[in-house]
């Protein structure tokens, strides 16, 4: 398999200050948006200012973009105050998420999720959607083709809107753990579910598609089902939630999806 970086190589190397300021100086809008849509003055006036915004559930914009195949694809924007207090929360506990991310992908011999937050060149954000650099990646597609004869592709349906706020705990914690202390409103795990909660109207269910840190919380769920797929044996990559699994028999292939599907099923 190829000697280059870890998963968790990319999330240690960021530190809590460079995570707060790329999610909320550069990750409020979509890249679908044109430039002139910035958040970069919006932090530099908390930075300057110091502001305490309340704490309570907040609306959103809802807005569609077309995507090449004529749907369109629900986008969000989040109340910038409350995108702030979750992005200043989630710069307080990423230690602990870097904890978690490194657990979930230390023993793992290539990168099965290809594209996650990171740190890029020729850019302050920390998120692009296509984004690849193979000479720290490393392309682990050639050792997966070894022995395959079967390619399965397995989409998860309404990802962002399907995943259940909730399940966060779960995944960092363990669910029996998290629905033992699910009233303890001092977990930092639980205040992560409540700001998260917050920036879409207090509803439980479903993450905005847009704001880059939907895709960090989306990688807590997914790295922690990748881990598990990866302990039975299976070996494919998965490009946020497209997945691309090396098979050697129909049969196989055919158990893969059960197992995945299991997993997310587990997770809401």
């Amino acid at each position: 398999m190829d000697s280059h970086k870890k998963y968790c190589d990319f999330t240690n190397e960021i530190s809590s200050t460079e995570i707060y300021k790329g999610l909320l100086a550069f990750g409020l809008f979509t890249e679908k948006l044109p430039p002139v849509f910035s958040s970069k003055s919006f932090f530099d006036y908390c930075q300057t200012n110091n502001p305490s915004f309340p704490h309570k559930p907040t609306e959103y914009i809802y807005f569609e973009s077309m995507r090449n195949t004529n749907v369109p694809r629900a986008l969000g924007v989040p109340n910038p105050a409350t995108y702030q207090l979750l992005c200043k929360y989630l710069s307080e506990v990423w230690p602990e998420l870097q904890k978690f991310f490194e657990e979930q992908t230390k023993d793992q011999n290539h990168i099965i999720s290809r594209i996650h937050i990171r740190q890029m060149q020729n850019t302050n954000s920390l998120f692009l959607m296509n984004y690849k650099n193979w000479r720290i990646d490393g392309t682990p597609e050639p050792d997966l083709l070894l022995g395959a004869k079967y390619l399965v592709h397995a989409d998860i349906s309404n990802c962002f809107p399907s995943i259940y706020t909730h399940a966060l705990s779960w995944a960092l914690v363990g669910k029996d753990l998290a629905k033992q202390t699910r009233n303890d409103s001092n977990a930092w795990y639980n205040k992560l579910d409540l700001y998260v909660r917050n920036i879409k109207a207090g509803e439980t269910h479903g993450l905005l598609i847009g704001p880059h840190i939907s895709n960090l919380l989306s990688e807590i769920i997914l790295t922690k089902i990748d881990a598990h797929l990866y302990s039975k044996g299976w070996r494919y990559t998965r490009n946020i939630d497209d997945y691309t699994c090396y098979v050697s028999t129909f049969e196989k292939g055919q158990l893969f999806l059960t197992e995945l599907s299991e997993q997310l099923d587990d997770l809401k």
